[in-house]
């Protein structure tokens, strides 16, 4: 290829000049990181494909979960449950809330900062905004504040919710949980979406939330909309506050969209060792998928990674590996973050019946890593072209890469796999990197390296 690229420059500059000197240059440019990837396709999806007759766009790496909907009692238990308001009124203030979360930023007081209208050079100045929302958009001190909570952002949590779930419950299908504890539990969309899986193995759900009318309305929606009737699911339980007891342990704990109320920076560090030390399979951190919710998720991982590094825990998801995120490190401004689609509880004024979030997330586990961990990890959409397709991974060696897959150099099943995979999906397969980088006058090549 070097080889090509000198005698193009060559023959351009005879014929005409110093005028086509910036293609072959530009070309040159174009080349100068490349990766070769030599992929083995997965044992277990191989066989099921060879003798299960396994689609290979159904692999074992597709998170099937598109267009969400709330189940149709949860539906009929909301409408029940705020009959007393005007719908329109909820449905407009809900879609403000919403719009304030996905622009939410984290200003915590113990920085030295907040609070002051005026900073000094080189200090960054908190907006009057941030300050006026912390008391009047996320506190819900009332019925009709937690309503809005309920028809504005139940569908994208719950979507969300699910969409975790189902990866958990898909790479490890003997999981029975027997608790689970919900920190930040809002109106409930942890456990219904929780319920949707394991509501057989489930003796105890522990919903905590500060507000007590979010409490209040979270146990109404599970009573159908009427304080008379039997909840829909058993043993959930509502507190304000973490259980007294350091030794209680339970299977699954989740902390979704709670994160940004705590205040201060080592208040929310020790909720996380509190949480951390708390969970006895999963622990689940979920934000909204925005720089400040990355920025935020990453903060606790490393806080993990340095604290609690030797312990029997490993990262579970998204990433394939338990190093530094690699989106810090090429700081381009990009969050990591992943998408779901949802049904709306409620069409919105365009009419539009389907709505998308996006979120980042994080996802321990303790026990060894289950045979799916080291995929690499789409982390954004597949560019499908003709005859081949280009995915943006994150592989287990940490670094972000660009692959090409065709048919000619990796197979017919490798490339239908990768052809049919999306967004957060996991591709099946056991790759080799090999990385080149060639400069101009000079060429080196690393080492490849195996995921």
């Amino acid at each position: 290829m070097a080889v090509f690229f000198t005698t193009l420059r060559t023959h351009c500059d005879r014929i005409f000049g110093t005028r086509c000197t910036h293609l072959p240059l530009a070309l040159c440019k174009w080349q100068q990181y490349t990766t070769r990837v030599k992929c083995e396709l997965d044992t277990i999806t191989e066989k099921e494909i060879a003798e299960n007759g396994l689609k290979p766009r159904k692999h074992r790496g597709r998170i099937k979960c598109n267009n969400i909907a709330l189940p149709p009692e949860i539906h009929e238990a909301m409408i029940k449950s705020s009959m007393d308001y005007p719908l329109k009124s909820l449905i407009n203030d809900g879609n403000r809330l919403n719009n304030c979360i996905r622009s939410r930023r984290w200003f915590p007081t113990d920085d030295g900062i907040a609070g002051r209208k005026k900073t000094s050079a080189g200090e960054r100045e908190v907006p009057s905004s941030a300050q006026r929302q912390k008391s009047s958009v996320f506190d819900m001190h009332d019925t009709y504040s937690c309503l809005t909570q309920l028809i504005g952002r139940s569908d994208a949590e719950y979507a969300v919710l699910k969409r975790i779930f189902t990866e958990i419950s898909q790479r490890d299908p003997e999981l029975r949980p027997r608790s689970f504890l919900d920190f930040g539990s809002g109106v409930g969309t942890g456990t219904w979406a929780v319920t949707e899986f394991w509501r057989d193995h489930l003796f105890e759900i522990m919903s905590v939330d500060k507000s007590r009318h979010m409490n209040d309305l979270a146990e109404l929606v599970l009573r159908q909309g009427d304080p008379n009737k039997a909840a829909t699911v058993r043993n959930v339980f509502y507190r304000q506050f973490l259980p007294a007891n350091p030794n209680r342990k339970y299977d699954i704990v989740l902390s979704a969209f709670s994160l940004f109320d705590q205040s201060t920076r080592r208040g929310l560090l020790e909720l996380v060792d509190q949480l951390y030390t708390t969970f006895d399979k999963y622990l689940i951190f979920v934000e909204q998928g925005s720089n400040a919710g990355f920025q935020l998720l990453d903060g606790i991982r490393n806080h993990i990674r340095r604290n609690h590094g030797s312990d029997d825990s490993h990262l579970f998801a998204p990433c394939p590996h338990s190093l530094a995120c690699p989106r810090i490190a090429k700081d381009d401004g990009t969050p990591c973050n992943f998408e779901a689609t949802y049904t709306r509880n409620f069409p919105s004024g365009d009419g539009h019946q389907y709505g998308s979030i996006l979120y980042s997330y994080l996802v321990y586990k303790k026990n060894p890593p289950d045979s799916a961990q080291g995929f690499p990890r789409l982390v954004r959409p597949t560019a499908v072209r003709s005859k081949h397709c280009v995915c943006h991974v994150c592989a287990a060696d940490g670094k972000l890469r660009d692959v090409t897959f065709t048919s000619a150099k990796h197979g017919q099943v490798i490339h239908r796999c990768a052809k049919a995979s999306r967004w957060a999906d996991l591709l099946p397969t056991h790759v080799e990197w090999e990385d080149r980088a060639r400069q101009e006058g000079d060429s080196s090549e690393e080492s490849p390296t195996k995921t």
